[in-house]
């Protein structure tokens, strides 16, 4: 399973892997999360590490996973 939310900056993607998920920025693996939700609240909240493209609490990333497209 496989979610992604387009920016200006670039592509975000939270992305299953066994034990949880990961999320990456454009190919930038930013860390393993247990769950997508925790995922997506990190990036949205900038606690996470940062992409190479910067900010991403100024990127308009939502932190409600639902509003991300969800790929089978």
């Amino acid at each position: 399973m496989k979610w992604t939310y387009e920016t200006r900056a670039g592509l975000a993607e939270i992305v299953s892997v066994p034990g949880g998920c990961a999320l990456l920025f454009d190919g930038q693996v930013l860390g393993q999360y247990i769950s997508p939700i925790v995922a997506a609240g990190e990036l949205a909240n900038g606690i996470c590490h940062w992409p190479s493209a910067g900010d991403p609490t100024k990127m308009g990333i939502p932190e409600d996973l639902s509003e991300w497209q969800r790929v089978p």
